[in-house]
């Protein structure tokens, strides 16, 4: 593991959606409603996924995408545990913003909903921007078209951390060799090299403000 002692300022990066955003139930919810699984699916993307693409089609799957992720996002969740995590990082004066890979309209056609809108709604909805809430600000959110952009914008702006749910990301030559690298799963037999693997935010707090210790960042 990866440490942070010595590293000053921190300054955090994170993803956005199936790290900070959950669609477990809201995907199984949605899918189910329309018809296209059964009750009995496992709440698992790519279980959900693969089915619906086998059983009805890539254009039904993406019409899917774009009702969870947009048009009913208010049904998504905050992941369990990325609350806490975040408002003890605003306590400790830890920056943190949201880097998503996130295009603004869908690829699906006919669809012209906003992506970016719809998500930002949420984060505001939940608190994100009020002072009373995270306090961050609609400049800590940013959103790219592609996984390049990215990487481009993390690495511009020099965090020290990243916390992200695709192990892609970490596997791509041009991501920065400095930064501490977490990946979020719980998936068995992840062995990447200079990545922290680690399957809920309740040993994400433990790993990262361990490494910080009791200074008041």
């Amino acid at each position: 593991m990866e440490s942070l002692v010595g590293v000053w300022p921190v300054i955090l990066g994170i993803d956005l959606d199936n790290t900070i955003i959950c669609y477990d139930n809201s995907l199984h919810g949605i899918a189910h409603e329309r018809g296209l699984i059964s009750s009995d699916t496992p709440k698992m993307k790519r279980v959900i996924r693969d089915q619906i693409r086998a059983v009805h089609g890539e254009m039904k799957w993406q019409k899917l995408q774009v009702a969870i992720y947009g048009t009913h996002i208010d049904r998504a969740e905050l992941m369990p545990g990325v609350w806490n995590f975040l408002l003890e990082l605003k306590e400790r004066n830890v920056k943190f913003q949201i880097v998503s890979h996130k295009t603004r309209y869908p690829n699906c056609e006919g669809s012209k909903e906003n992506l970016h809108a719809a998500a930002m709604n949420f984060l505001r909805q939940n608190n994100f921007f009020a002072k009373s809430g995270l306090g961050i600000t609609e400049e800590d959110v940013f959103f790219l078209p592609t996984r390049a952009e990215k990487i481009a914008t993390i690495s511009k702006q020099k965090y020290s951390v990243f916390i992200d749910d695709l192990k892609e990301l970490y596997l791509e030559p041009n991501f920065p060799a400095h930064i501490t690298k977490i990946l979020f799963s719980a998936e068995p037999g992840l062995d990447l090299t200079d990545v922290t693997v680690l399957p809920d935010f309740t040993h994400i707090s433990e790993f990262i403000f361990k490494r910080m210790g009791n200074a008041n960042f």
